[in-house]
């Protein structure tokens, strides 16, 4: 999380993101990229799964605040990894928890907040992953613990990189995690968290784009 971003840079460059391990290896680990929840999260599990570990994909859906809802079954990937308990495991959603969470009720505090995980609805195996804001939990997705292959998320994918009503094709976004906050660019702005300290710098023109992305990201793109 501190050396691959979280990214949407080839949706906006019309390039086809396909669900296929080598071609994920090849854009990620080779030419040094990030991407979104599917690549990262899918590459990670294959990492893992190549450690011997036993890890599920899951199916997960995120919480939309100014409308009150959950997005579709599969809008988003998780990972439960299996030890003594199930945890989740998330290197895919951009800003959230850095360290896996147990289930069915555990909670950790970080850099980037605190957040839990609690069980959810009527439906069985189905949990929800909560941040505390102010002295409240807010939602952040729900998700279930049935096992899912990559090909479950074809649609979805295509859907988020294609359709007007995807947010990954409404904006850029290309944002990081450091030691001791974030780095974030968009079409926009650069925001820098450390600490407590926000710096938000003004995206001046296409060209200054594309120097941030370089300078704070090491991406370099026929981009714009």
């Amino acid at each position: 999380m501190l050396t691959v971003p979280f990214e949407n840079l080839d949706i906006h460059q019309g390039k086809k993101i396909a669900l296929e391990e080598k071609r994920i290896f090849e854009k990620i680990v080779v030419n040094e990229r990030g991407g979104f929840c599917y690549e990262l999260n899918g590459l990670f599990c294959w990492l893992l799964r190549s450690l011997d570990f036993s890890v599920s994909m899951v199916s997960s859906q995120v919480y939309r605040l100014a409308e009150d809802r959950f997005t579709p079954e599969f809008d988003h990937m998780v990972l439960l990894v299996n030890l003594e308990k199930a945890y989740l495991v998330d290197v895919g959603f951009g800003d959230t928890f850095r360290n896996p969470i147990a289930l069915p009720d555990g909670i950790v505090e970080d850099i980037s907040g605190t957040y839990r995980v609690q069980t959810f609805g009527s439906a069985p195996d189905t949990y929800i992953l909560q941040k505390q804001e102010n002295n409240s939990w807010q939602h952040v997705y729900s998700f279930t613990a049935h096992p899912r292959m990559i090909s479950d998320f074809e649609e979805m994918c295509t859907f988020n990189q294609t359709s007007p009503e995807s947010h990954f094709t409404q904006e850029i976004i290309c944002t990081m995690a450091t030691k001791n906050g974030r780095v974030s660019l968009s079409d926009d702005y650069l925001t820098i968290t450390d600490g407590s300290s926000k710096n938000k710098t003004k995206v001046v023109s296409d060209k200054d784009f594309k120097h941030k992305l370089m300078d704070h990201f090491g991406i370099q793109l026929n981009y714009k």
